[in-house]
């Protein structure tokens, strides 16, 4: 059996273990270690975090952007045709994604300002998002409103609507 005072003995010398701190430190050093670790892994996550909302109010912003650029292109076509002086009926049904990012149902509504100007949006009520433009168009702007991928673009006695002809 080795007791400090079999080897105080053996040895000649005696040793004071109270006044040994080089156990203590290493101690030290590894609990400094691991907290320090701990705040550099919280601050990364919430980085992470905060990084990937941003990407994604950039990419649904982008999504709403091609469907109101889309949307507005087939609406000029139709005015375009409109234009023409011949009484024509048409509708187009446009077909897009069910939803903004995977997960967020969107909205697409043709409507007049205030001066009669026609108004495209498209928005997402959970994001808080829109994409708003303004249309120039020679035919008079019925309002109409359609949530989710199947939009129909209708030209009506010279109106345009979403959703066919009333």
């Amino acid at each position: 059996m080795r007791d400090w005072r079999v080897l105080v003995a053996l040895t000649g010398r005696s040793r004071s273990f109270a006044r040994d701190t080089r156990g203590v430190s290493v101690a030290i050093t590894h609990g400094l270690t691991i907290a320090i670790t701990g705040v550099l892994l919280i601050g990364l996550l919430s980085a992470s975090g905060t990084l990937l909302e941003t990407q994604e109010e950039r990419i649904s912003h982008d999504q709403l952007s091609e469907i109101n650029g889309d949307v507005m292109s087939h609406i000029n076509t139709v005015d375009r045709l409109a234009a023409t002086g011949q009484n024509v009926s048409m509708t187009l049904t446009l077909d897009y994604p069910d939803r903004i990012i995977d997960s967020h149902n969107y909205r697409i509504e043709l409507r007049t300002d205030g001066s009669g100007q026609g108004v495209l949006e498209v928005s997402v009520s959970r994001l808080d998002q829109s994409v708003t433009r303004k249309i120039d168009t020679d035919a008079d702007i019925v309002p109409g409103r359609v949530t989710g991928s199947n939009v129909t673009v209708s030209l009506c006695d010279e109106s345009i609507t979403l959703g066919g002809c009333p």
